[in-house]
């Protein structure tokens, strides 16, 4: 099955509770990058299909119907959906098996067709993920590594924070970043991106891409000695801003001071629809390849109004690491859901039952 490299990604995202609306299109240019095909996603996330699949759909003449239900299966090329009292089976041109766990609240967009055969359109699901029991993760995860992985420049006071908290908080060992270094070094040499292409249509082949980076994992695993690898990719976006307030993948942070913002609320204030932002995608993997835990949060903005104009500048991503107490609230709540605290209350409910 092969994917198109630029496929439009709806991302939905919530500031007054966990989830809400909005869009963006995120090109998918990872040649080069060692492990990790990221797909976009926010505290709701809607992936769609490419746009060649969606003609020869409406070609049969059928309205797209949209459900929320239950994920009951989750297959390479199938999903299978508990919707009210019935199941609905959906034909995918996305493998989500390491994106959507099984019990997973969703919302589905599909198209009927006249073979009786249902295709999906566009799935929304939530940006944080598990494939284990919570408390499975602090039982089997003692060490591990982080590898990391940045489109945005000078990223390393982020792996470096991350490594101290995963150690302080949780309690892991993680091996120092010079080992993830030289596997990646190792990884480099052995291939890229381009081995998933496709040489017949010239697209990218996820399916050949997820594949080879299942098996990338064990021998991450053994060659660091650790348990658990830690996928950690920052990638930009853009952020869509209202009233001089970005809101994307369940982060939202002012594009200028408070004097500014009130001045917005008074007046038509001239601001751009969208500014540049970092956004991290995590996966957890055990030493096997599978997928364990996955979650997905905006960071930062790359770009706010200077001074009492409306002229954008870049803020590189240092700027904001170097804020130790806003690093420390993004941390926490990204892992919020893993430390030792939840993992033990998880626990008892699981003896209780």
């Amino acid at each position: 099955m092969a994917l198109s490299r630029d496929n439009m990604i709806r991302t939905e995202s919530d500031r007054s509770g966990e989830y809400g609306q909005l869009e963006r299109s995120l090109s998918r240019r990872r040649s080069g990058r060692g492990f990790q095909l990221a797909l976009a996603g926010a505290s709701f996330l809607a992936l769609a299909v490419p746009a060649c699949g969606s003609d020869s759909r409406r070609a049969s003449g059928h309205e797209s119907s949209q459900v929320s239900g239950v994920v009951l299966k989750v297959e390479p090329t199938v999903l299978t959906l508990q919707v009210g009292r019935a199941s609905l089976v959906l034909t995918t041109f996305e493998d989500y098996r390491q994106e959507v766990a099984v019990g997973s609240k969703v919302t589905a967009r599909y198209y009927p067709q006249d073979t009786g055969a249902n295709v999906l359109e566009s799935l929304s699901y939530p940006a944080e993920s598990f494939f284990v029991p919570v408390n499975e993760i602090g039982r089997r995860v003692k060490r591990t590594i982080v590898l990391p992985n940045s489109d945005v420049p000078d990223a390393d006071g982020l792996w470096d924070s991350m490594r101290d908290y995963l150690q302080a908080r949780l309690g892991w060992y993680v091996a120092p970043a010079y080992v993830a270094a030289e596997i990646r070094r190792r990884a480099a040499r052995g291939g890229s991106t381009l081995d998933a292409m496709d040489p017949a249509s010239g697209s990218f082949d996820m399916s050949r891409y997820l594949h080879r980076t299942e098996a990338m994992i064990p021998k991450v695993a053994a060659e660091s000695r650790v348990d658990a690898v830690l996928e950690a990719d920052v990638q930009q976006v853009q952020a869509p801003v209202s009233r001089l307030l970005a809101t994307w993948d369940g982060a939202e942070e002012p594009v200028a001071g408070p004097t500014m913002r009130t001045l917005a609320k008074l007046s038509v204030f001239p601001e751009k629809d969208q500014v540049p932002a970092a956004t991290v995608a995590l996966k957890l993997w055990d030493a096997q390849g599978q997928v364990l835990w996955r979650n997905r949060r905006g960071l930062a903005l790359l770009e706010v109004l200077e001074g009492k104009g409306n002229h954008l500048k870049a803020r590189p991503l240092p700027e904001f690491l170097v804020n130790s107490r806003a690093v420390q609230a993004w941390l926490d709540a990204v892992f919020k859901n893993i430390l030792p605290e939840v993992q033990t209350a998880g626990a008892k409910a699981s003896v209780s039952r």
